[in-house]
């Protein structure tokens, strides 16, 4: 028993490290922290009721490409438009008509864009800072090589180059700046919540509905319908149990909406270890429950100052190109028609926006046939 204690506590802080990670590369790019608490609370709510083995958390697929939209109103209004055709693709079971509609290969290429993204958006955070991200990048990827665990290969380029950043080089992490340059007001590390204080950092953001709005939003659902079958049912194999794919898509959904109307961030099912712990379901719910806690009492912002956003360069590069790339584009070609996959992420790449990859993806596999394209 002390064993099975120890292996799910094991499980559930490093799944919680993983998603610190997330969390400080969501902070600079505008999300706030505190308000994000809330998500995983309903999180873990959610799990509670319905039995789900997959937990959500940070994950930097939709961090990243909701950081493209730079404009806060119009970012926030797309995550509320694709929260609420999620939650009803979860409430009516939809979504895995989409899926069989769509098919395996237009999905896998659509992510394969994504991955190809992320990991070029790892090679432009270490440029920001050269020696941090080539000490993240380098030991994000001797790590995999070594292990190919995604906890330990983000636990290492992260540890060591945080560590060269704060004790070799003396350096903090100015939040101030780092709120600024994302155009947000800093927020404070105080716990009291009682106080007016804490609950300054609790500011509803006007969501700008435009068209811009709307394309995010409907890239952003296809990227959450994407990453719950890749992710969810990568996680579900883990503890031995078929995945919840409407029940997570609601969840998530449901999740995301009071933290994005507070500027928090977006929280999507993980691939995590949670799944693999004993007692799968209550680690994940403790994971997001722990998370959420260190959250709102403002821990999580205080120990932002000794992680640079450039540590988690590697990171992304491993789960850009291994993680998201390498398999998706695998399963692309090894498909009956692979030219399907191959123009949805082209064109996912090309506009940075999973939507018109999946569209364009549909396309190609209902016409291609009357050009003799596959």
């Amino acid at each position: 028993m002390i064993l099975l204690i120890w292996q799910f506590l094991l499980a559930v802080f490093f799944v919680v490290v993983n998603g610190a990670t997330q969390l400080f590369y969501a902070q600079s790019l505008g999300y706030k922290l505190k308000p994000t608490g809330l998500a995983y609370f309903v999180g873990a709510i959610g799990n509670l009721f319905t039995g789900s083995v997959v937990p959500i958390s940070g994950q930097a697929e939709t961090i990243t490409m909701s950081g493209l939209i730079k404009n806060l109103n119009v970012r926030v209004a797309a995550l509320l438009i694709a929260s609420a055709i999620g939650i009803f693709l979860g409430a009516t079971g939809l979504l895995s008509r989409i899926v069989d509609f769509s098919g395996t290969t237009v999905i896998s290429g659509m992510m394969a864009g994504v991955g190809l993204i992320l990991a070029t958006v790892g090679v432009s955070l270490a440029k920001q800072e050269v020696r941090t991200g080539i000490i993240s990048m380098v030991s994000a990827i001797a790590v995999w090589v070594l292990s190919h665990d995604v906890v330990y290969t983000i636990a290492a380029s992260v540890f060591l180059s945080s560590l060269d950043y704060c004790l070799l080089q003396k350096r903090r992490v100015s939040l101030d700046d780092v709120a600024k340059d994302a155009g947000i007001d800093a927020e404070s590390t105080d716990w009291r919540f009682w106080t007016k204080g804490y609950w300054a950092d609790f500011k509803l953001v006007k969501p700008r509905f435009t068209f811009a709005a709307l394309m995010g939003g409907l890239g952003f659902i296809c990227l959450n319908i994407g990453s719950n079958i890749s992710f969810g049912n990568i996680t579900a194999s883990i503890a031995g149990v078929e995945p919840k794919l409407n029940a997570l898509s609601f969840i998530n959904s449901l999740a995301d909406i009071p933290s994005i109307l507070f500027g928090g961030m977006p929280i999507e099912a993980i691939i995590s270890g949670t799944a693999g712990a004993p007692w799968p379901v209550a680690a994940g719910i403790a994971m997001m429950a722990v998370s959420g806690a260190l959250l709102l009492t403002g821990l999580m912002t205080k120990i932002g100052r000794y992680v640079p956003s450039q540590s988690i360069a590697g990171f992304l590069l491993i789960i850009g190109f291994s993680l998201t790339l390498v398999p998706n584009l695998s399963a692309v070609a090894a498909s009956e028609s692979p030219l399907e996959g191959i123009v949805a992420g082209s064109v996912t790449m090309l506009t940075n926006n999973a939507f018109l990859g999946m569209v364009a993806g549909v396309i190609v596999k209902l016409t291609g046939s009357l050009f003799g394209l596959v």
